[in-house]
């Protein structure tokens, strides 16, 4: 295998070497607790691979790929991105970018620092660790040795970049990386070892400098997924290495994997970073560890520790089932940068059934038509496997509400509804979406937390991004003045939540005016079988304010036929503000009601209706959300109903699909200092009695 990288790996294994002595000699890292010194894989006498593959497990899935069919679609997806590999022209990475970049702040080089510290190496880190796979299963060398060559190609990389990412974006790569070197060190020549041994003691230096940077400087709020990524690398060094000073600090450190899942999890294991698709961000890395741990006999591992609070980390997974539409799908609350997932693409469930054997992760990765290959090594799922168990539920410390129409295998892959209301605190990924309402029927979204695409690589730090998606225009939910949400660390108020079989209700409040100055608001969402009633009060005190209810519907292919709209035939265009996000908006066009507003939408097979009653607004403004940041995107329709005054009451009834043919929507006097809504759907009448918002309460 020495001579498999050719003559192209001289330069790297002259340069590497010449560093050895400098390597050895530099100074302990201030606020790590050990020493990292000089890893090296000469003096660990046991086999490889050994962490991230046993032999056991390769010879499941030999034998697997031999007789199963599924297992044998899988192995061909591997060897097919194996041999795209293959012809792939391997180029030393450049690294000169750095001299430009690093005398300027770190918030104006994020796009640059993720493409150097992440997606360059990446692009051959991955494929490595795909070829080196591909020849654990085929023992075909030319898997071996192209895959070495692409780990030699990152030998040099000298991990000298200062910024706030790149301890994660190292480590993302690195662990690929690791994992190919894991499966190759045994044929590796020793000159190739030293290189890459090389290249192991940078990263863990690096990764460890940004983790302590982290955490004195309390980034990102001091609980984050990044320190997870941190602990996670240098753990997984130290398992393959034999350090379990390394060990110890992932586990147990300042801000290591035990105290982030103490202090890091809510109700019943969600992440705190308020985004449901940052979830998996912080604990991907963590379930990583913990499969290792088990690989390598390491007791206790992640995976069987009850932490403080009774916080383990099988909770994290389990959690999100809570969370579904009927369909799977994630609910892109936060931070999800205009991106859907449904929980079964996630692979780490994968992972879980290996560790854990729980039969509702088998149900879910039943549910993915493209298992990874990690799935050929794992256990055999179970095929019959039932749904886990699902109803409404209340998360009180996220601040979340989710009502459901069907509970356990009546809701799962179905038309059941899911409405789902937030009051959460503003976590480091949380967007001005507080009192939004999202809802979910029919398979898709109907009321959609949006978010337009970027098309630059780094998408948290775009311009549409930091302009639109993070801010109200984006939510379904009241704006004052034209203004977002102000940044909110305290919690909203509950006030009810009720799961009855006639009746799912959830309402909060802003009592206190923390969203915006002077401004009290309250929400309750009442889901029935034949609609969801949706009232939003808002009582701004002694000022008149403008106050706008905003609500995105269906998608981008969503349209709002003229046949149904009556309204659209009183509309003329409308201009909007040319600053901020408001410039994002396109083709916008306005009416003044003069009664109930009544509006359709139509996606497919997917019918969505509005009837609310008239709350003396001033406009009705219809308009398109964009889909992306492309200069004539696609658009996603939005609505926003606008009131002038101190005071306004927005009462509304969803109708989802076609099985109501005609809904009236009344008010009816007061009782009980409770607002009373009368709906009747076709030859059925209900009556609810909500919570009223009361002047100066």
């Amino acid at each position: 295998m020495g001579s498999a990288v050719g003559s192209s790996c001289v330069f790297v294994l002259w340069l590497v070497t010449s560093i050895h002595a400098a390597e050895n000699a530099l100074p302990p890292i201030e606020g790590l607790p050990f020493e990292i010194g000089r890893l090296d894989s000469a003096s660990v006498t046991a086999t490889h691979p050994r962490l991230f593959f046993s032999p056991e497990e390769i010879a499941r899935a030999k034998g697997r790929v031999e007789k199963e069919e599924n297992a044998r679609k899988t192995f061909d997806h591997l060897i097919t991105e194996a041999d795209e590999q293959l012809t792939v022209e391997i180029e030393p990475i450049d690294e000169s970018w750095w001299e430009a970049a690093k005398d300027k702040p770190w918030g104006e080089t994020y796009p640059e620092v993720f493409e150097n510290t992440w997606a360059n190496p990446l692009a051959y880190a991955k494929p490595a660790a795909t070829l080196a796979t591909a020849w654990l299963l085929t023992g075909e060398q030319r898997y071996a040795e192209k895959a070495v060559a692409m780990l030699m190609n990152l030998a040099p990389y000298s991990f000298r970049a200062e910024h706030y990412d790149v301890g994660m974006n190292y480590s993302v790569w690195c662990m690929n990386a690791l994992q190919a070197y894991d499966v190759l060190l045994g044929p590796m020549s020793a000159e190739q070892r030293r290189a890459f041994d090389s290249c192991m003691t940078r990263l863990a230096r690096a990764v460890a400098r940004n983790d302590v940077y982290w955490i004195d400087n309390n980034i990102g709020g001091g609980i984050n997924n990044h320190l997870a990524w941190h602990k996670a690398m240098l753990g997984l060094l130290g398992l393959f290495y034999g350090r379990h000073d390394m060990i110890d600090y992932c586990m147990h450190g300042r801000r290591g994997l035990i105290p982030l899942l103490e202090d890091g999890l809510l109700d019943d294991g969600l992440w705190c970073e308020s985004s449901l698709n940052y979830q998996f961000t912080a604990i991907a890395p963590m379930i990583i560890v913990a499969d290792c741990q088990r690989r390598m006999g390491h007791r206790p591992g992640l995976h069987e520790i009850t932490t403080a609070n009774g916080r383990t980390l099988k909770q994290s997974y389990d959690a999100m089932f809570n969370v579904l539409a009927a369909d799977g799908l994630i609910p892109p609350i936060g931070d999800a940068y205009g991106y859907h997932r449904k929980l079964w693409s996630i692979p780490q469930y994968e992972y879980c059934w290996a560790l854990w054997g729980d039969s509702k992760y088998a149900w879910l990765i039943n549910h993915n038509p493209a298992p990874s290959s990690y799935s050929l090594f794992a256990p055999p799922v179970l095929k019959d496997a039932p749904p886990p168990p699902i109803r409404s539920i209340l998360l009180p410390e996220h601040g979340y509400a989710f009502l459901r129409s069907h509970a356990d295998e009546q809701y799962w892959d179905t038309d059941a509804w899911c409405a789902f209301l937030t009051y959460d605190r503003s976590g480091v990924h949380a967007n001005a979406d507080k009192l939004g309402l999202t809802l979910f029927g029919q398979k898709r979204m109907l009321l959609s937390d949006v978010e337009g695409r970027a098309t630059v690589p780094h998408a948290f730090s775009s311009r549409i991004q930091r302009e639109l998606n993070r801010g109200a225009l984006s939510q379904n939910t009241v704006m004052i003045d034209g203004r977002d949400q102000r940044y909110c660390p305290k919690m909203l108020r509950l006030v009810e939540f009720r799961d009855l079989p006639d009746e799912k209700r959830v309402t909060a409040a802003d009592d206190e005016g923390l969203l915006y100055e002077g401004v009290r608001q309250m929400r309750t969402v009442a889901m029935t079988p034949d609609y969801v009633l949706d009232v939003f009060q808002v009582d701004c005190g002694e000022a008149a304010r403008q106050i706008d209810w905003v609500t995105h519907v269906l998608n981008e292919n969503a349209t709002t036929p003229a046949d149904r709209n009556p309204i659209l035939a009183e509309c003329e265009p409308f201009e909007l503000p040319d600053a901020g996000a408001w410039r994002w908006l396109r083709d916008a066009k306005s009416m003044q009601p003069k009664g109930p507003i009544q509006m359709e939408w139509r996606e497919g097979e997917a019918r969505l209706r509005l009837r609310m009653l008239d709350p003396g607004a001033e406009r009705v403004i219809l308009c398109g959300y964009p889909f992306s940041d492309e200069p004539d995107p696609l658009t996603i329709p939005m609505i926003m109903v606008r009131k002038q005054g101190k005071h306004a009451v927005f009462a509304a009834v969803w109708l989802v699909g076609d099985a109501i043919k005609r809904a009236e929507l009344s008010q009816l006097p007061p009782h009980d200092g409770k607002l009373v809504y009368e709906v009747t759907a076709d030859a059925r009448t209900r009556r609810h009695l909500l919570p009223q918002l009361l002047p100066g309460r």
